[in-house]
């Protein structure tokens, strides 16, 4: 797997990025992170990549991924005084409208965040905008995301990284699923999850989940984030009894995990 960034999916926290990498190379994969594509030489059996550092890689053959493009230049967008860039993508308002009064678009080809689950409620918002002239609700700022890897994962809300160049203080809470009973039952030990908030109000920023399932657990923390005020907080999962056994238990342990770490 060749790479042109300086880690996998630089955009996930790194403590989940770093699990990523180790568990594909424990399963055979050779990962060169940092490196760009300069050449290939197909011949009968297979093709030789060279990259820019002088690197040479032979396999069997090559599946290049150069990020997604919305399927807008057979529509002649032109004939109707649309334009989109390079990605094939166009403008829109906060309601979705375009340029163009009475056409609107959602999904890929307006761009971030170019998921399934956000273009759903986008066509939504967009079709009550236009029968009524204006809508109740937004899209909203934390969307989970889900990355079906090999173990799974899913996140959302800040990332460790974020918060620290925000300058915004907080506390970690872990739980790894080899100690969840219901992992152990399901031989899915594999990964765990992780819980950022505030030190001060315990307030919920962000939740990294790393293992089987992650896509679905995660929701359960999504839902608390989602809440105002004092509902908001990590001792929800400590004051709430969840059903034994099960994964949405990793909530209880990394929370007590991380009270117990402040002072």
């Amino acid at each position: 797997m060749i790479n042109t960034r300086e880690r996998l999916l630089s955009f996930l926290d790194n403590e989940v990025s770093d699990a990523l990498s180790y568990h594909l190379t424990n399963s055979g994969t050779v990962i060169r992170n940092g490196e760009e594509y300069e050449s290939i030489k197909a011949s009968n059996d297979g093709v030789i990549l060279h990259t820019k550092s002088g690197k040479r890689f032979k396999a069997d053959c090559l599946l290049f991924a150069n990020g997604r493009t919305g399927n807008t230049d057979k529509l002649n967008l032109s004939a109707i005084g649309l334009k989109a860039d390079g990605r094939g993508q166009v403008k829109v308002d906060e309601n979705y409208r375009t340029a163009i009064d009475n056409i609107y678009a959602v999904g890929d080809v307006i761009g971030y965040p170019s998921l399934a689950s956000a273009a759903y409620d986008q066509g939504r918002i967009a079709a009550n905008y236009i029968v009524s002239g204006e809508v109740q609700s937004k899209l909203i700022a934390d969307i989970p995301t889900g990355i079906y890897t090999i173990p799974e994962i899913s996140s959302v809300g800040k990332t460790e990284q974020e918060l620290t160049a925000a300058k915004i203080p907080y506390e970690v809470g872990k739980a790894q699923f080899k100690h969840l009973a219901r992992a152990q039952i399901a031989n899915s030990t594999i990964g765990g999850l992780k819980l950022l908030f505030h030190p001060d109000t315990k307030e919920i920023l962000g939740i990294h989940c790393f293992g089987t399932a992650a896509s679905e657990i995660v929701h359960i923390g999504q839902a608390i984030m989602q809440q105002q005020g004092p509902a908001n907080t990590v001792e929800y999962f400590v004051n709430t009894t969840f059903n034994y056994p099960t994964m949405a238990e990793a909530y209880r342990v990394a929370a007590l995990n991380g009270l117990n770490r402040l002072f």
